[in-house]
């Protein structure tokens, strides 16, 4: 790969802390990063990017999404550009059937623009099938093509005033989630009670003390349980009930002894 170009959009009304926080992670990881500080439609903000790109891979960053290291990205790009492809970070749109559709994300995107030019230049934009970004998974799919996905690790917390989001049959994600490799999204960014967390995890990462301690795992099987900030009394209850019922029914070998 020889040349790469990497684009983070901020909306106007984008808390000027929350983008200083980002660049700084940037710029302590040698990252150069192209700013747009404007107020356009996400989809069509990239759309036009690739169309006047000059380099053979375009890298995305949502401006509440920051790498972990400087080797994530290398590696992105350099997978897309070998493979003539595009990865990204897993998502799923919970609002959109079939809800389970996990397509690559563009808060944390790199692509060879060659091979969005081979699918015929999809749109990045919503529309009644995709959310931003999703429509290109969908064409690279009935396309044939392979593109990967960094699947999430671990997160923080719960959304608010809606419940987790899930990724396919895989497990669940929500408010600073961390991807393989090395990537946190904060998500839902543009609400300023947000800041001061994504404030603190970058000061983090450029002192080099991450960490995802106290944070929960998205593919555990108890991750329902684990998250014990949004589960009631009475669903744990329904739940000790529900395995002491099926415990009735193991047989003798799979009893656990003193059980």
């Amino acid at each position: 790969m020889s040349t790469l170009q990497i684009h983070t959009l901020a909306w106007d009304n984008c808390d000027p802390q929350l983008l200083q926080a980002h660049r700084k992670v940037t710029q302590h990881l040698q990252i150069p990063v192209c700013y747009h500080i404007k107020t356009v439609p996400h989809g069509a903000w990239i759309d036009s990017v690739l169309e006047t790109a000059q380099t053979e891979v375009v890298g995305f960053l949502d401006s509440d999404c920051v790498p972990l290291n400087r080797e994530i990205v290398l590696e992105a790009a350099q997978w897309a550009f070998d493979h003539r492809s595009f990865i990204g970070i897993a998502q799923c749109s919970n609002h959109i059937p079939p809800k389970s559709h996990i397509f690559a994300a563009p808060a944390f995107f790199f692509i060879c623009r060659a091979a969005w030019v081979d699918l015929g230049k999809p749109s990045f934009a919503e529309n009644p099938r995709s959310d931003v970004a999703q429509e290109v998974s969908y064409r690279a799919e009935e396309a044939g093509l392979r593109y990967r996905t960094l699947y999430p690790t671990r997160f923080e917390l719960k959304p608010r005033n809606e419940d987790y989001w899930y990724l396919g049959n895989y497990g669940i994600y929500g408010i600073g989630t961390v991807y393989k490799g090395g990537v946190y999204h904060l998500y839902q960014g543009r609400e300023r009670e947000r800041t001061a967390l994504f404030i603190k995890r970058c000061e983090q990462i450029v002192a080099g003390t991450f960490s995802t301690d106290g944070f929960h795992e998205c593919d555990s099987l108890n991750c329902i349980a684990s998250a014990a900030d949004c589960v009631d009394l009475r669903s744990q209850v329904d739940r000790l009930s529900a395995v002491a019922r099926l415990k009735r029914w193991l047989p003798p070998p799979f009893q656990r002894p003193g059980r």
